[in-house]
């Protein structure tokens, strides 16, 4: 059936591509994205775009973002513990995290740590739900989360506090400088917490955690310099992280801790013609992890190097069809002490976008195919069909389907013991369907946008005790399917701005064939992923104060794969004020956080207490270089 849908609208569009030719270039701009050129067909996907990251959320990381206003569901034991994402149902290796054009997942397990990238280098983040694998060639079956560049064009200086509980301590500077076509600016993070917060117990007796303590510090150094049509820029991103690793409630005390030490280094050089353009891309990663159980006698260190580049041609054909090929090579290396040899992967992808806009039927066509390989695998041709169409002034569909692919972590092959070389990568089709509504009635608007997706994933890749040590393994088949909601209002007048925001997600993610298995799990729901998401954003502003409450219900999950076990749902609450001062062209904003506002007692996984009530002040300036 889902065949069926694919090739009907396929054929009823094709005979709409090319009839329309106007002589205007307004139009040639139309890809040019400044979140991420390489997502060409993020137009036609369910998406949270650029979920706006203001002064009071300076001292949070991405994780915190997500999970306070995303459908995703984002797993930790904890504040600034590993935060892993899951996206439609997917594992935390079939989201891809994508900064500059590049994906910055780790090589080593195919995962982001969400709670080490500081918000506050950032502008935006914006949340691709659906097929955009064939765009980033391998890994993103579920989606992708975008981060924005700070691009204000502007020379300022901005610099902010935040104290809250546990002894949590954060403090940032931003420094930009633009002149004519130079723009340099330095960004600096740093975070501390002792993270002693109070929980209750399996008696429900009220203790504070222990070994828990954070320290972070990062530091990002950007430069783009404009030459007429060619444009070069250089970025550098570097974290020192070090964190202790606490006990689950039922485990002995811990003296676990980790230390992460990462480089990262991004260039482009981008040179326009009339209508095209090329792009060279090149970055490098020096990724250093390193984790420490004494009292478990467990030492790893987990090196790895990663260089990637990049070849990019974008032509506008016909004022309205785009044409797109990307040529991407990644080779990344590690010679930690759990593998026999160095232990390396080389992968080189092309993909290649035709993108087609027919004002005349108000739609928009994207056709994409990708081929990947590397020493012992090519994949087959991975392809995506996407579709938008515009019906009178308020309402847009969008239909997407393809296949998807993705290819096994470095830990997959060589890890030592169970690195399994014999794995397959996974594959399968994913395809969702939705509608936008957007209706102004005076001075409100109302949105609505409804989406039903389905992904069917073969041999999804899984770790799982074989004897003394896990080992992964192509264990099953999964087929997701759910469907989510968002519900938008926004009104204005002089002097009060009010926008209320509604999130609902609705996810059955079930194996419905395993493999070599004896644990029930055929047609059980997944671990850790929830039937049921609800977030809603509630902000009011008058004149220069601000009131926002974000509200997040998490339906149950289960934690066993028969689904006998499972965490209870919970409800968590937030509550933010503010007020900004303005001094002539400068600003100050002063806030305060309440987190956890109902004093939910909830664990997001099995046997990690989360924090209960707690409270975070905070003040930011912003000096603007007067012209």
């Amino acid at each position: 059936m889902k065949y069926f849908i694919f090739f009907f609208i396929l054929i009823y569009s094709i005979g709409n591509y090319f009839p329309q030719k106007i002589d205007t270039l307004k139009h040639l701009q139309t890809f040019e994205k400044i979140t991420s050129n390489f997502l060409i067909n993020e137009d036609f996907l369910k998406s949270n775009k650029y979920l706006q990251l203001t002064q009071e959320r300076s001292n949070e990381t991405i994780d915190q973002i997500l999970e306070g206003e995303t459908i995703n569901y984002l797993k930790h034991y904890g504040p600034g513990t590993l935060s892993s994402i899951s996206t439609r149902g997917g594992n935390a290796q079939q989201t891809s995290l994508i900064y500059n054009d590049f994906v910055i997942n780790n090589p080593l397990n195919g995962m982001v740590d969400f709670s080490t990238i500081p918000s506050v280098f950032f502008n935006s983040v914006s949340v691709l739900y659906g097929i955009s694998n064939s765009n980033l060639a391998n890994g993103a079956l579920a989606g992708a989360v975008v981060l924005g560049d700070n691009r204000e064009r502007k020379s300022f200086i901005e610099a902010g506090t935040v104290q809250g509980s546990f002894q949590q301590n954060s403090n940032y500077l931003k420094i930009n400088y633009t002149k004519s076509k130079l723009e340099t600016s330095i960004n600096l993070f740093r975070k501390s917490a002792l993270n002693n917060y109070s929980y209750l117990d399996v008696n429900d007796e009220k203790k504070n955690q222990e070994n828990a303590s954070l320290e972070h510090l990062a530091l990002m150094s950007s430069t783009r310099i404009s030459l007429g049509k060619t444009d070069f820029k250089v970025i550098y991103f570097g974290q020192m992280i070090d964190r202790e690793i606490p006990s689950g409630l039922l485990e002995s005390p811990s003296s676990a801790f980790q230390n992460d030490i990462n480089h990262r280094v991004f260039s482009s050089l981008k040179h326009r013609f009339s209508n095209a353009y090329v792009q060279l891309k090149s970055a490098y990663y020096n990724e250093k992890n390193i984790y420490t159980d004494s009292l478990r006698s467990v030492f790893g260190n987990n090196p790895c190097k990663t260089f990637i580049n990049q070849f990019d041609f974008s032509k506008s054909i016909n004022n309205f069809n785009i044409l797109k090929i990307n040529l991407t090579n990644s080779l990344a290396s590690s010679n930690g002490n759990n593998y026999l040899d160095i232990a390396e992967i080389n992968r080189t992808s092309i993909t290649g976008s035709f993108k087609v806009n027919n004002p005349k039927y108000r739609l928009k066509h994207v056709l994409t195919t990708s081929l990947l390989l590397d020493k012992k695998y090519i994949s087959p041709f991975t392809f995506s069909y996407s579709l938008k169409r515009e019906f009178h002034n308020h309402f847009n569909l969008y239909f997407n389907a393809g296949k998807v692919y993705r290819f096994p972590t470095i830990n997959d092959l060589f890890w030592n013991p169970g690195g399994n070389l014999n794995l397959v990568p996974e594959q399968g089709y994913t395809s969702d369907i939705g509608i936008i509504w957007n209706k102004k009635i005076h001075k409100v608007i109302f949105s609505f946008e409804p989406s039903l997706y389905s992904r069917w994933i073969d041999n999804w890749i899984l770790w799982q005790p074989t004897g003394s040590f896990w080992s992964p393994m192509n264990v099953k088949k999964v087929w997701n399917r759910g469907l989510e909601t968002s519900s938008k209002v926004h009104f204005i007048n002089k002097k009060i701005t009010y926008d209320f925001t509604l999130k609902t997600a609705y996810n059955l993610s079930t194996n419905i064939e395993v493999y070599n298995s004896n644990n029930n799990s055929q047609d059980k729901q997944l671990i850790y992923t929830p039937h049921y998401k609800l977030v809603f954003k509630s902000q009011i502003s008058y004149k220069e104060f601000t009131f926002t409450y974000l509200h997040n219900y998490t339906g149950y999950v289960f934690t066993s794969r028969d689904n006998e076990n499972f965490l209870p749902s919970f409800n968590l609450g937030r509550l933010f004020l503010s007020c900004r001062v303005k001094f002539k062209n400068n600003s100050a904003k002063i806030f305060y956080k309440i987190n956890n506002l109902y004093n939910t007692n909830y664990q997001v996984v099995m046997n990690r207490p989360m924090p209960l009530i707690n409270h975070e002040i905070g003040i930011n300036f912003k000096i603007n270089n007067e012209k």
